[in-house]
């Protein structure tokens, strides 16, 4: 589940990716977050930036054109908030498919639950 707080987008139990591509907010460049999420929930998989400083990465795996690249595979458990300042322009799609786009300041939560079809239904999970 993917919610920005007004709506919320429910997708089924097995493997998806996330991809969240923004503007950071002193650097000014360009950054691409990969996370992979399944039922045992979600895992950071992949950073692409330009820059380095202000909470960017210092190291990297690749050099590809102009980006820094960083391969990874780190737990993060089955709940996590990112936060959006209109200055991101974020854009956050799943399995390649845009989901979400906030352009004012927005909490994005992502959520790991299983629940039956007749609970997503009636909105009680």
């Amino acid at each position: 589940m993917i919610t920005d707080g007004n709506v919320e987008k429910i997708y089924p139990l097995g493997e998806h990716e996330i991809t969240i591509e923004y503007i950071h907010s002193v650097e000014r460049s360009k950054v691409i977050e990969t996370l992979k999420v399944n039922e045992s929930g979600i895992y950071a998989t992949g950073m692409k930036w330009k820059d380095f400083g202000a909470g960017l990465p210092e190291d990297f795996q690749v050099l590809n054109g102009s980006w820094y690249e960083k391969r990874i595979n780190i737990y993060l458990g089955k709940e996590l908030d990112y936060w959006f300042i209109p200055l991101n322009h974020a854009n956050i799609t799943v399995d390649g498919s845009l989901t979400f786009a906030p352009r004012e300041d927005t909490l994005i939560k992502f959520r790991v639950e299983s629940c039956s079809i007749l609970l997503i239904e009636i909105r009680g999970c």
